[in-house]
């Protein structure tokens, strides 16, 4: 009898949760207040589709599609819509936004233990960190540390030009004068790496010169990647799940944390015997100076802050600059007018630098803003959480608790604001420029204007990037750099590597397309490109 009353209730409770399941399924699907919005159905009903998506890592071409077929609005989890419209970028991000930061940001505080300017939820203490960071960040700061990033630079530019002995052996007569050829996805890695290791925390990584810290490039991108799964699912973490089904993401999580703490810990030591005022200087100083008797910024806090700022700061600068490479080599007449350009203003390689003279090179500003538009640096969705009084966007009301984003590479390939978007034309960005496509006229001020209301690549708003300045003038010094220096091309035999390949899966067919894997920071693989000194040398 009593074996009989176990199997009842055992009976009982699986139909209670079998209930309870589908009910929840079918007032998600019929009743929910998103209900109306089209989507996958998988993500309708559960955030495990937003987990499968991120580990596959082609979310970014997963949200084009979804909005190429649905159109404007899109429902990606139970109580997530995704928009693709320059009226969603500001609504959802823009200043007068009203939204905050969505509970997909937690996971990075419960990693870390702490939370740091670009991840902390609640906005007023996001403006009181991101005042100190921006203020490390500043153009005063910023011009202090020139030298430095300067000094990177020129090494970044002299090994891209060198070959080793054995390679240069085995070059044929006729090639003479090309370097070996370089992954620009690891070099480009290596620079923006070993910069902001400086400028942060006072100590260099060194992966421009030795290969010791290099392991560093993947520990970081997987990490990330491992907090950007977790986030749409917090319970992989709360329950410990990962441990069973994502064993080496769980891994990956691990080793980001404990890179964070050694990098945090050193500089620490550090004190004041510091070389210069990196912004983990600032970071401490805010402490010292802090009205309040709590730290703005607690031990954990500066291991958060550390993490956030190398990847973010590295990553999404080193895409750029692979991104432009890669598009230049498929696109040359976009190269030799940024040679015709750049290569007559300059008397000598070291009068590139950020200045008057260069900020006239609007072809290479233009370049350079095209390539992050075809293969953004984040590439996906940054959720934001809709507070009181609710959002409208295009006549549809959001109600508060609502999450929503702008997919970046998805309204970066909307051709409503950039026609024929898989194309490289970087005169989309400059009035009255005239197209290299024939049978195209000048750009007028209406359509830069309209590529701009969509334009995203270091996000916008109060949350937005604070180290755009830093980015855009490593970016147009390392690009002119290389162009006044070097003769350029794809190495041969190796002209497909980076981009798309015939079969290689939807999305994934372009072959003058960089392609991308979305780990919240996108990652690439080349191209690989040879350089040569060009004839006569000018410097």
């Amino acid at each position: 009898m009593a074996l009989g009353n176990l199997g009842l209730l055992v009976f009982l409770s699986f139909l209670a949760a079998t209930l309870y399941v589908v009910g929840v399924v079918v007032y998600r699907l019929t009743l929910h207040p998103l209900a109306k919005y089209p989507g996958p159905l998988l993500g309708q009903i559960t955030d495990w589709y937003s987990v499968i998506r991120s580990l596959r890592g082609d979310r970014h071409i997963h949200f084009l599609r979804l909005h190429e077929k649905h159109g404007t609005f899109v429902r990606f989890g139970p109580n997530r819509v995704s928009v693709n419209t320059a009226e969603g970028l500001q609504k959802i991000y823009g200043n007068k936004a009203n939204t905050k930061k969505s509970s997909y940001y937690h996971v990075f505080g419960e990693v870390f233990h702490g939370d740091s300017s670009l991840t902390t939820i609640d906005n007023q203490l996001h403006a009181k960190k991101k005042k100190t960071v921006s203020t490390a960040m500043s153009e005063s700061s910023v011009r202090g540390m020139e030298e430095l990033i300067l000094r990177n630079i020129r090494i970044f530019c002299e090994s891209l030009g060198q070959s080793s002995p054995e390679a240069a052996s085995k070059m044929p007569d006729g090639e003479k004068g090309w370097s070996e050829p370089k992954n620009m996805t690891d070099w480009s890695d290596y620079l923006s790496f070993d910069i902001m290791s400086d400028i942060c925390f006072s100590t260099s990584f060194n992966m421009l010169r030795s290969g010791i810290n290099r392991y560093v490039l993947r520990i970081l991108p997987e990490g990330v990647n491992g907090l950007n799964v977790c986030g749409w699912m917090p319970a992989i973490l709360r329950l410990k799940i990962g441990n069973w089904f994502f064993a080496e993401l769980n891994k990956d999580l691990q080793r980001y944390e404990a890179f964070a703490n050694k990098l945090s810990t050193e500089r620490l030591a550090l004190g004041d015997a510091a070389v210069h005022k990196d912004v983990y200087s600032h970071l401490l100083a805010a402490n010292v100076n802090s009205k309040s008797d709590t730290p703005l910024f607690k031990p954990a806090d500066l291991v958060g802050e550390s993490s956030l700022l190398i990847t973010g700061g590295s990553d999404t600068t080193a895409t750029a600059i692979t991104s432009t490479l890669f598009y230049l080599m498929h696109y040359p007449t976009a190269l030799a007018r940024l040679q015709a350009e750049v290569r007559p203003r300059f008397d000598s390689l070291e009068s590139i630098r950020a200045g008057t003279t260069l900020s006239t090179c609007r072809w290479l500003r233009a370049c350079i803003d095209e390539a992050m538009r075809m293969s953004p640096g984040v590439p996906g969705l940054l959720p934001r959480e809709v507070l009181d009084n609710g959002v409208s966007i295009s006549g549809q009301y959001f109600a508060p608790g609502t999450d929503l984003g702008v997919p970046h590479y998805a309204v970066h390939h909307n051709e409503a604001l950039y026609p024929d978007s898989f194309a490289y034309r970087p005169e989309r960005w400059i009035v009255g420029c005239p197209s290299d496509s024939p049978n195209t006229p000048v750009t007028s001020a209406d359509e830069v204007a309209k590529a701009e209301s969509g334009f995203c690549p270091f996000s916008l708003g109060q949350r937005g990037c604070v180290g755009k300045a830093l980015a855009m003038k490593e970016l147009m010094v390392t690009i002119a750099r290389l162009v006044w220096l070097y003769d350029m091309r794809l190495t041969p035999g190796q002209e497909r590597v980076g981009g798309g390949t015939r079969g290689g899966g939807i999305g994934r067919e372009r072959e003058d397309e960089l392609q991308m894997r979305d780990m919240f920071v996108a990652k690439t693989e080349g191209p690989m490109i040879q350089f040569r000194q060009r004839q006569p040398a000018e410097n």
